[in-house]
């Protein structure tokens, strides 16, 4: 693609963006639908997930991974009463809860929530094979166990047992009353049903193979309980499902073939999407700014790095949307990220922690080498510097955290990761950001920016849901 191709592209790219067209399934409230055989209600499954809002203008921007989509530094600092300053100059004096009167993908989570709920609600009495039915109620309770996470780790504090009776969570919706109000949970009330709906029973009764990147099956199930335990901070628990998800399918995403098409292409359908839930647009992370720090991160040989040129990290459209000198917007339009899923690539670097965590750093180091194997020309192992000076935890966890904060950019992961460490005394760290002739800003691991505020058009009917932070 050149440049002019570029240049038109990318002000349909931000209308999309924008406008969030959707054409999604219309529910009767109350469940009042005409759903009423079972290929029909099987249908609710077969969603083109999309949280209608991209990791990058947020949270992605908070744990200072990136500068968001379209957003200029220079116009978002000269204007102080909005959620884009509040979370460029970290300024905790924003009123962002007065600010967040509606979130796309907040209500995108529930409507997702309502149609796994719907199935759940209609397909007893219908009439299938019991065995088809057991599969269908699986795939809409571990999608449910899902939603829920993401939405709890993104609207409340991070988990910690020794706190989470007392802390405020989020409504855990299993009905289709959409006129009742849904009481927001503690946070250990929270995931309590998190983990009642990937239960072992359940994930057995997910199906072992599947080509559907929006069907959940037993890798989808095994991973999203292993990610629930890390989460949770149970991180001998958090491996054993992880290993169990990898051992289905561990297909890894190779770039090597980057060095000759100079072009990152990545389909929706490759194998290493467990499922695939974007935000709009399929191509990710195309528009994405990264801050200073992040750009730092990347290994000298990465192969997007080194050889997409302006068909990767670019320069000239960083300094144009951004205003910051040094600053590279990605330009790729035929990458297709998983932004709001799950990959087994990075499984990997989950599983890596979690070996590392418990004892087993050098396993831990391998699993990150099979990942960066393929993603760095001329590797150099982490097992070698292991072999040559056996290291620590920390020194391990110090080699493993840049590479995989550089294979998730564009998800919600870095956040997630982040605000889990910063509730780890030894892992704690307060994140200072470069603007360049605009100022240094810093985040402290305890910031009430951790946690997003609920949309007003949730919080005015529902009493029971009063901000987390």
């Amino acid at each position: 693609m050149n440049l002019k191709t570029k240049i038109y592209l990318i002000p349909a790219i931000a209308l999309c963006l924008l406008s969030a067209c959707d054409s999604k399934l219309d529910i009767v409230p109350k469940g009042e639908t005409v759903l009423d055989n079972l290929d029909d209600l099987e249908l609710l499954l077969n969603q083109e997930f999309s949280l209608d809002a991209p990791p990058a203008n947020d949270i992605a921007m908070i744990c200072n991974e990136s500068l968001g989509m379209f957003i200029s530094v220079p116009e978002t600092m000269a204007s102080k009463n909005t959620l884009n300053y509040a979370y460029m100059a970290y300024d905790e004096s924003v009123d962002r809860a007065m600010l967040c009167q509606s979130d796309a993908r907040y209500s995108a989570i529930y409507k997702y929530v309502n149609y796994m709920n719907t199935i759940l609600a209609k397909i007893d009495p219908l009439d299938g094979m019991p065995s088809r039915k057991t599969e269908i109620k699986a795939k809409a309770r571990i999608i449910r166990a899902y939603l829920h996470w993401l939405c709890v780790n993104i609207y409340a504090r991070q988990y910690d047992e020794a706190t989470a009776e007392e802390l405020g969570g989020i409504p855990y919706v299993e009905d289709i009353d959409n006129t009742s109000v849904k009481t927001k949970l503690s946070l250990a009330a929270t995931y309590r049903k998190i983990l009642e709906d990937c239960s072992d029973e359940i994930i057995e009764a997910l199906p072992e193979d599947n080509s559907d990147v929006v069907q959940a099956d037993r890798a989808f199930g095994y991973a999203v309980k292993g990610r629930v335990f890390m989460q949770m901070k149970n991180y001998p628990l958090a491996a054993e499902y992880l290993e169990k998800a990898i051992a289905i399918n561990g297909a890894i995403e190779d770039r090597s073939y980057i060095k000759e098409s100079q072009e990152w292409t990545l389909t929706r359908t490759v194998t290493n999407n467990y499922v695939w839930i974007g935000y709009g647009p399929l191509i990710s992370p195309t528009t994405m700014t990264i801050s200073f720090e992040t750009d730092a991160k990347f290994e000298k040989n990465d192969y997007v790095n080194k050889y997409c040129g302006s068909n990767g990290w670019d320069y000239t459209y960083g300094k144009m949307y951004s205003g910051l000198d040094g600053v590279r917007m990605y330009m790729g339009w035929n990458t297709c990220g998983n932004s709001w899923g799950i990959t087994s690539d990075r499984l990997y670097y989950d599983l890596a922690e979690c070996l590392i965590r418990t004892g087993k750093v050098r396993d831990g180091l391998a699993m990150a080498d099979k990942v960066r194997k393929l993603r760095i020309e001329k590797y150099t192992p982490f097992t070698r510097m292991y072999d040559m000076f056996p290291l620590s935890e920390k020194a391990a966890m110090t080699m493993i955290q840049p590479a995989k904060w550089i294979e998730c950019v564009g998800s919600y992961e870095n956040f997630f990761d982040t605000k889990r460490w910063n509730s780890e005394e030894k892992y704690r760290t307060t994140i200072t950001r470069n603007l360049g002739e605009y100022g240094q800003y810093s985040l402290s691991p305890d910031s009430p920016l951790w946690v997003l505020p609920f949309p007003g058009n949730a919080t005015r009917h529902n009493p029971t849901l009063t901000q987390n932070f």
